[in-house]
């Protein structure tokens, strides 16, 4: 005869009823003692693991209460509010409709709670599983959804959004400014060249002293790692993936992030896809999804951007921790927890925590391989010492990790800003939070086309003209609030991104063209020294603030020189018309956002440059991740 469980080793409250429903109590022994070790609610640890369905735990707890199951559309309340409902896993049904009063999607111990209550107490509720809370809460509040994702930056701070009626006046600014700096430096006129060169030369200046000072402390690869985190002290984690015709990589997406290793019963991972994207949507329904994963639809709506779809994810988000990922990013299998860990260890005011980036097919194309470059110049040497020197970083577009209670006090993202990446970064840093660098990798591929590279890179260049445009609508409100120095360093950062691009292939001819015809070496007055004198040390800083962070960047990532490097000229020409293309959309098309083609990686691929790396996990299908969607909807 078998021995009564103990007190201690009996299942806990919430899953106990289920050996009514013929579930082994063998089983709910060890998910009890598995639960507590990990820190969770034994329910949410059966159904994340997949031990048992979701709608089949509801089910049973609906038999258990007595009580309405909800498996379908309801009718809620008048007023409802959907953030209300979600914060709360509960909503008012509409009484003169429904035979209950509530709606309740509990887990963990909101359920012990509910099954402590007499059942007069209890009140005449439903009970539902979170996809299926999520689906009707998302369905009843779609028009408010829909309308906070793309505004409410706008509405509650205008001047730091780039949808802003008054950034017109900044746009056509910008413009001039940068074709009478263009006539400056390209000009006979030698008074108006010297203004346009010093003008230049102080951008310049800048830009290179924030990115040789990264450079410098920049810490080496193999950094002391943060003390590890129990199971049971590991926090919640959301995971956002946006996805807009990615039908192509949706399978790759979701093995990589089961591929993750955390806690089932931690993990809340979004999937986001567009109203009308049919192709991805059903991608998704056949690649396994795990219990732990939602589809979630993003509704109809301007702007159709990724920051958008991420704003309709973000009042969803359950997860003490949020990270993002592209659908085509394969990140490292652990660093969820090393994030979780270094943030355990961190300042409150360390608001996010950015992965590195690093290109997977830098050997498919000459574009890829200086995308691979420039990758690791930026994510291997450039942003961590910007960390490290506590300055304002511009954030890479995937692989952050943010504390999500600080994510939603800055309103989330900007939905009118093509690359929120870099705009968050910034924001982030106007209000006194830092971000810094953490060695965990997520690999991605590059363009290899040029018209695939060139469109890419125009829709950032644009988006750092929105950035740039924003920040200086308030510089005294920047500086006041920042400082003079982290305010320096941040508009040196995104001005040199621009002015790079936009005028330094002209200022270079210019100087080239002055050297050629002796004016540089032998100037005439006071004004052809000073402007010879920056004109050659820009030229020489210049080229040792490009040449540095490449050249560490290559040896701490490990790429292979290589001949396509004589081919750099070209490749900074390329860079600079895209930057020119980029001024010429943000006056006809500023929010327009231009969709980058994914493709798989074929099965086994593996980059030349990158050995050892970890091979995603095949997984299940969770019917249930598509609750309150029908088939071709």
């Amino acid at each position: 005869m078998q021995a009564p469980a103990t007190t201690k080793n009996a299942p806990p409250p919430e899953i106990a009823f289920l050996a009514e429903a013929g579930v082994d109590p063998g089983l709910l022994t060890w998910s009890g003692r598995r639960a507590r070790y990990q820190g969770v609610g034994a329910d949410e640890l059966m159904i994340a693991e997949g031990l048992i369905a979701e709608d089949f735990y509801y089910r049973a707890l609906a038999r258990r209460l007595n009580c309405a199951c909800l498996e379908g559309a309801a009718s809620l309340a008048p007023g409802f509010d959907y953030r209300a409902a979600l914060r709360a896993n509960v909503a008012r049904a509409d009484p003169d409709k429904e035979s209950f009063d509530w709606i309740l999607s509990p887990r963990g111990k909101q359920v012990r709670d509910l099954l402590a209550l007499p059942g007069g107490a209890r009140g005449r509720i439903a009970v539902c599983a979170p996809k299926t809370f999520s689906a009707l809460a998302r369905a009843a509040g779609k028009s408010a959804l829909a309308d906070d994702a793309a505004f409410a930056l706008p509405r509650a701070a205008p001047r730091l959004s780039a949808c802003a009626p008054q950034l017109r006046w900044s746009n056509i600014a910008f413009i001039l400014a940068s074709f009478a700096l263009l006539a400056g430096v390209m000009t006979a006129w030698r008074d108006l060249f010297a203004v346009a060169a010093l003008a230049l030369s102080a951008v310049f200046y800048g830009g290179i002293y924030v990115r040789l000072c990264a450079a410098a402390a920049s810490p080496p690869n193999g950094a002391a790692a943060a003390p590890r985190l129990r199971e049971a002290d590991l926090p919640s984690y959301t995971i956002i993936a946006p996805m807009y015709r990615e039908a192509g990589v949706a399978a790759q997406c979701v093995h990589a992030l089961r591929a993750l290793d955390y806690p089932a019963a931690k993990l809340d991972i979004k999937l986001v896809v567009e109203e009308d994207d049919t192709e991805t949507f059903a991608a998704l329904r056949d690649a396994g999804l795990a219990p732990y994963m939602e589809v979630v639809i993003a509704p109809a709506g301007a702007p159709r951007t990724k920051p958008r779809a991420l704003n309709v994810a973000l009042p969803l988000a359950r997860g003490e921790l949020l990270a993002i990922f592209d659908a085509e990013d394969r990140p490292e299998r652990g660093q969820l927890r090393v994030a979780a860990e270094r943030f355990a260890v961190s300042p409150p005011q360390v608001a996010c925590l950015q992965a590195r980036l690093a290109i997977d097919n830098g050997h498919e194309s000459w574009l890829a391989y200086f995308f691979a470059i420039s990758y690791a110049a930026l994510f291997d040497v450039i942003n961590p010492g910007l960390g490290e020197l506590g300055l304002p970083m511009p954030l890479g577009g995937t692989s952050n990790h943010f504390r999500t209670a600080l994510l939603r006090r800055m309103i989330g993202w900007d939905a009118w800003n093509v690359t929120e990446d870099a705009d968050l970064g910034l924001r982030f840093a106007r209000f006194g939070y830092e971000v810094r660098a953490i060695e965990s990798t997520t690999y991605e591929d590059a363009p290899v086309s040029l018209s695939a590279w060139l469109g890419q890179r125009a829709r950032w260049m644009k988006g750092w003209m929105q950035t740039l445009a924003v920040f200086l609508r308030t510089p005294r409100a920047q500086i006041r609030k920042m400082g003079w120095f982290q305010a320096f360093a941040a508009f040196c950062a995104m001005a040199t991104l621009l002015a790079g691009p936009l005028f330094g292939p002209f200022y270079g001819l210019r100087l080239f063209y002055d050297f050629t015809s002796g004016d540089l070496l032998d100037p005439h007055d006071w004004r052809d020294v000073i402007v010879s004198g920056f004109g050659l040390s820009v030229a020489f800083f210049g080229l040792l603030a490009f040449a540095l962070p490449n050249v560490l960047g290559m040896k701490r990532r490990g790429l292979r020189p290589s001949l396509v490097l004589l081919l750099t000229p070209a490749y900074l020409l390329l860079v600079s018309f895209a930057a020119w293309r980029a001024l010429w959309e943000w006056t006809r098309k500023p929010f327009a956002w231009t969709k980058t083609d994914h493709a798989p990686r074929p099965a086994g691929a593996r980059s030349y440059f990158f050995l050892n790396r970890a091979q995603p996990l095949a997984g299940t299908q969770s019917p249930s991740a598509f609750a309150g969607f029908a088939d071709g909807d």
